[in-house]
């Protein structure tokens, strides 16, 4: 039986994910002990608690290698691919052009990619990102699916502010339309930090470092 049209829809993945981002973060206001690894590893771990609220299965590592693919009965609905170096990869190639299991199955809901902006505090190059994804997304006629953007902005910032020295901002998620025109539309923006998140729990908790 095929999933119902409007269960799982791109709208509630990033509902979830935002809400998903502030749990068990790996990182505090001091910035102590957050890598690389620890943001992929969170990121993963939001992907599996989005799939079993979904009712879909995780596999991680799949269809040619896909950072996660959630599938229903029917086989493969959701392709995913998370990357801390921006957009500039392979990563939309690998979306784009993902092989649907069990062989037959015509299309996917949607595909995912989670990235970072890394932009300097001057310079933001978010609208370059967005430029960039639309034309990737259009090459070849145009890709046979949705994506869901998600990026989490990072500015470089002086220690003495925070001392990581990277700083994010905010998580800005966008829709890409399928096909040969493709238009990107805002779904979602929110504090990409849980303790600006102004008038909940999570920023009442931080502030009281706890």
């Amino acid at each position: 039986m095929s999933l119902d049209e409007k269960w799982a829809t791109i709208e509630d993945f990033a509902t979830l994910f935002q809400y998903f981002w502030y749990r068990d973060f790996p990182l505090d206001q001091a910035a102590i002990g957050a890598r690389r690894s620890d943001w992929t590893i969170h990121t993963g771990i939001v992907v599996r608690n989005i799939a079993d609220l979904m009712g879909l299965v995780t596999r991680f590592e799949s269809g040619k290698r896909k950072d996660a693919v959630l599938r229903s009965a029917e086989g493969d609905e959701i392709a995913i691919e998370w990357e801390w170096g921006g957009v500039w990869g392979n990563e939309l190639k690998k979306l784009r052009e993902h092989s649907l299991r069990p062989k037959g199955k015509e299309r996917l809901k949607y595909a995912v990619f989670i990235t970072y902006t890394h932009a300097r505090r001057d310079t933001p190059e978010i609208e370059g990102v967005y430029q960039y994804v639309k034309a990737k997304w259009e090459e070849e006629g145009g890709a046979r699916w949705p994506l869901l953007l998600i990026l989490i902005d990072v500015v470089k910032v002086p220690r003495s502010e925070f001392s990581a020295g990277e700083q994010f901002k905010n998580i800005q998620m966008s829709f890409f339309n399928e096909g040969e025109k493709v238009e990107r539309r805002e779904l979602r923006s929110a504090p990409a930090f849980p303790w600006e998140v102004p008038g909940t729990r999570l920023s009442i908790n931080w502030s009281k470092g706890g």
